[in-house]
């Protein structure tokens, strides 16, 4: 077939490089590290992002350490900070709502959805409105996190590369899962625990190979973040602490409990707040975070302290700063201030919060239980840190490897180990899903699906029926019905009426009986017929359930009285042989770099070339 004209050919070395990114082991681990610098870009500029906004907002890059000082450069009041996340929602919540609807809210959730359910796919212009109303929030008082929208920056790049070249579904969801490693890697400077986040959240799936793609694309983008932003622990610490003593440990599942119940009730009020919210607010979209921002503004002109991340108040409280009431009081605030920030439909992460609380409660038990140990109470507000994260998103080894990459606290992994896995233990006793799962439930949507996993999955009768094998007119005589029936190669066909709507089903058997009761010829018409049928919306479990009742060898698949297509349990199985021999095949021909140099150099090798 001729070329259009005036369009080049692609060239063939242009189609083998595409080839080779796409199915070579060297080619995903170079877009890897593509998806994890680009990644690493968009991160750097959602940082500047943040503090550019946040110095216009309020005169300083880091309001929250201003204990409410006056305007920075304009000298106003303190009163202004009222009006600061009113000013920023009128910029976001209109464009988020006509271009991008899906990146309000967490991120994460959509990224996992993405991965797990649509093959990867994001659409084009989410990243950047996600990174623009994330900015806007954060650098507007919003007590919310980064890791939502560099999560879905990282997932949205990496899905377009992927988009490019055309790669298969499963190619793609690995990548994606690359770009969201890649975004946390890039923020937390915790390149280790990005790539385990991706495969424990993300993909939930784990091998070598997977993990190897992870690692390649959170190094590269860590490469890029700390050439521009430099090389600092997130959590900077006065120095390095462990427990004094072992016999302290009696103390960890306390602080593990009770600060990974910090974590499930961060998640409970977050979608409490979005529920009643939902109730009282049924206008656009676009004037909720408007008319919201505003009571969020009066708490920030009374807190200050808890103006975007905390994160020096964070610092403040593991560092013995304030009494364990005061702390306490903190971290309630900030359970209310970010669920608050969310509902009312602000953009933003909940892992920044969740540390926050972990490390405010972690601390507070610490200073209550001082007389009791040998330790500093900073040790418990790290330990904290873990539990409360593995309590809302029940991430255990990520949750160990970030806490200790953030802080460089390498002795305190026994404990935060022991700590995360009762929080997560308590969590899941509590409830079956996660602050990010808990969004997708809501919405009707299923991540993990038992029935998938069969091997007809949630298929409808309409895409797995086969063509009718033959039909019957209502008229013919026995005598043409079974020439008709012999021709077809089938054991049962479907029957149709005077108008060609189905009238049942008759099997052989049911013909060779008539023919053989020596009575004058009938047509099919004064048979049995069987009227059982189903429609093109049937799932498996029970077209399968009626072929099993009736021992039928078919069903016609019926809509609006005219038959579309035949179940037959002969194609069912030879649709199962199928998948089962694709996958047997797929198994086969994986290959890596060396197994294929030394088939080459068995052909080289062998007399005749072959």
């Amino acid at each position: 077939m001729e070329e259009a004209e005036g369009e080049a050919p692609e060239s063939r070395l242009v189609a083998r490089i595409k080839h080779d990114l796409v199915y070579r082991r060297s080619g995903q681990a170079l877009l890897a590290v593509t998806a994890g610098t680009l990644t690493g870009l968009a991160c750097v500029a959602f940082y500047y992002l943040i503090i550019g906004w946040e110095y216009l907002m309020t005169g300083f890059t880091d309001y929250a350490v201003q204990g409410g000082a006056s305007h920075g450069w304009l000298g106003l009041g303190s009163w202004f900070v009222i009006f600061v996340p009113v000013i920023s929602a009128l910029i976001y919540a209109p464009i988020v709502q006509k271009w991008a609807p899906t990146t309000r809210g967490l991120g994460i959730p959509e990224v996992m959805l993405a991965v797990r359910r649509n093959g990867g796919k994001i659409p084009r212009n989410v990243w950047f409105i996600k990174v623009l109303a994330a900015a806007l929030t954060i650098g507007g008082g919003g007590s919310v996190g980064k890791e939502g929208p560099v999560v879905q920056t990282g997932a949205a790049v990496s899905s377009l590369v992927g988009s490019r070249l055309n790669m298969p579904a499963k190619r793609v969801m690995i990548l994606v899962s690359c770009g969201a490693a890649a975004g946390v890697s890039a923020t937390f400077n915790a390149p280790l625990a990005a790539a385990v986040f991706a495969m424990e959240v993300i993909l939930v799936k784990f091998s070598a190979e997977i993990f190897g793609m992870a690692v390649l694309a959170s190094v590269s983008s860590a490469i890029v973040s700390r050439a521009i932003l430099g090389d600092r622990f997130i959590i900077s610490l006065p120095g390095s602490y462990a427990l004094e003593s072992q016999l302290d440990l009696w103390a960890v599942p306390i602080v593990g409990l009770i600060c990974g119940l910090g974590g499930v009730l961060l998640s409970k009020t977050l979608y409490t707040m979005t529920d009643i919210f939902d109730r009282i607010d049924h206008g656009p979209e676009w004037r909720r975070p408007v008319v919201g921002g505003l009571i969020l503004g009066v708490g920030l002109w009374i807190f200050p302290e808890l103006y975007g991340t905390s994160s020096a108040l964070q610092a403040q409280a593991l560092t013995g700063e304030f009494t364990a009431s005061v702390l306490l009081m903190y971290a309630g605030l900030k359970v209310l201030f970010t669920s608050y920030t969310i509902a009312m439909g602000g953009t933003g992460g909940v892992f920044a919060p969740s540390l926050f609380i972990g490390a405010t409660t972690g601390t507070a038990i610490g200073i209550l239980i001082d007389p009791f140990t040998a330790s500093d109470p900073a040790v418990f507000g790290v330990i904290g840190m873990g539990a409360s994260f593995a309590g809302a998103a029940r991430a255990p080894m990520a949750a160990v490897l970030i806490i200790i990459e953030m802080t460089g606290q390498y002795s305190l992994v026994l404990p935060l180990m022991l700590a995360i896995v009762i929080a997560t233990a308590a969590s899941r006793f509590l409830t079956r899903k996660t602050i990010y799962t808990e969004k997708l439930v809501r919405r009707g949507d299923r991540l993990d699906d038992p029935v998938d996993a069969t091997l007809m999955g949630r298929n409808e009768a309409r895409v797995l029926m086969g063509p009718v094998p033959g039909t019957i007119e209502i008229t013919n005589t026995v005598e043409e019905a079974s020439q008709i029936m012999r021709a077809s190669e089938s054991t049962m066909l479907p029957v149709l009426d005077e108008n060609g709507k189905f009238a049942g089903t008759i099997s052989s058997l049911e013909l060779a009986s008539a023919s053989l009761d020596g009575e004058e010829p009938k047509t099919v018409g004064d048979l049995h017929l069987e009227t059982d049928s189903v429609s093109a919306s049937v799932m498996p479990s029970e077209f399968m359930r009626r072929m099993l009742a009736s021992r039928t060898a078919g069903l016609p698949v019926v809509e609006n009285g005219v038959v579309i297509g035949w179940l037959s349990s002969e194609d069912l199985v030879r649709r199962m042989y199928r998948e089962q021999r694709r996958a047997i095949e797929r198994a086969e021909s994986e290959t890596s770099w060396g197994s294929r140099l030394q088939e080459r150099r068995r052909h080289r090798d062998t007399p005749d070339g072959h």
